[in-house]
């Protein structure tokens, strides 16, 4: 039985990689848009993905009976979620799935409920991952972002004034990255929390060629797609599900008033542009918003089709 969790609940790169440890019945719990029992075919993501880098993606479609996206005369095609270069199809058993997952935009989704069961096979699976930490194929994000190597990348690494702090990202990010700088200072003027909150920062970190921890998969920040805000002091809070997993058996319920948060301005300034925030992750991690376009478009979409199926409740789509 797949884990169940609330509507809009997202389920982060740990717990996508951590489904290739577990098997199917996980990895169904994290694709995006599957039928119960059924394991997604990779449409609605692929499309999303094309729609979101035009200019890298001349466009998804069934190739060979199976959906694909074409790059640089190459096919990446689903292999269960695994997004692999068609030659590797074969090996998709190899790899963790790629991350895709439902986001809820705007307001905080409800806090996740597991039951006892659900919560001890989430432990196993965090045991298992200690000594068997998920691998995914890298292979198609650094063909879309032209990042193969730290080398590679630091060639496409450039310095963006952020917020008043010097950050290094991927090119591909640099003007939406300005783009949320400027909603952000329009915020700080008209919200004092907003203003509160940018005036306590003591750094922003982007570019940092490394894995996830507890994985054998490249950090988004490891491609210059990814910032972390850091505060000068949390007050107490908790920002990070890791900072609070062996003090508290279920972590995941841990309530918003104890985590340290971001107004929700700066969130949504972030999702206009394309980023999404971890705040919202089961395997929370507040400080942190990386470059998921797809991730939105789906989002939206999700939330249009839903607000014209039930007008009377067009908020927050059933799980």
């Amino acid at each position: 039985m797949p884990l169940a969790w609330p509507a809009g609940f997202l389920i982060p790169i740990t717990l996508t990689l951590l489904a290739g440890i577990a098997g199917t019945a996980v990895a169904q719990g994290v694709n995006l848009f599957p039928a119960p029992g059924a394991e997604s075919t990779g449409q609605s993501e692929l499309t999303a993905l094309a729609a979101a880098y035009p200019d890298r993606i001349s466009g998804a479609e069934l190739h060979d009976g199976e959906w694909a996206l074409s790059m640089d005369g190459e096919w990446f095609v689903w292999a269960h979620g695994r997004l692999l270069p068609e030659v590797e199809r074969g090996d998709w058993e190899r790899y963790a799935q790629f991350r895709f997952y439902r986001y809820a935009l705007g307001d905080l989704p409800p806090l996740p409920s597991l039951d006892d069961e659900s919560a001890a096979r989430l432990k196993k699976l965090l045991e298992a991952s200690r000594s068997h930490p998920p691998r995914r194929s890298e292979v198609f994000l650094e063909r879309l972002f032209r990042a193969g190597s730290r080398a590679e990348t630091l060639h496409r690494i450039e310095r963006v004034d952020f917020l008043g702090f010097s950050v290094q990202v991927h090119e591909r990010i640099a003007g939406a990255l300005r783009e949320v700088a400027s909603d952000c200072e329009a915020a700080r003027s008209s919200d004092s929390r907003t203003a509160a909150f940018l005036a306590g920062l003591a750094e922003i970190d982007g570019f940092n060629f490394r894995d996830v921890a507890g994985t054998l998969a490249r950090s988004y920040h490891s491609y210059g797609l990814a910032v972390d805000l850091i505060p000068r002091s949390y007050a107490g809070k908790i920002p990070y599900w890791r900072w609070v997993m062996d003090k508290d058996d279920r972590w995941w319920a841990t309530p918003y008033e104890r985590r340290w948060s971001v107004p929700q301005p700066v969130v949504a300034a972030f999702e206009r542009h394309g980023f999404v925030w971890g705040g919202k992750w089961l395997f929370f991690d507040a400080m942190h918003f990386e470059y998921r376009p797809e991730i939105l478009l789906l989002a939206r979409e999700e939330m249009e089709t839903h607000a014209a199926a039930n007008p009377a409740n067009p908020s927050r789509p059933s799980p």
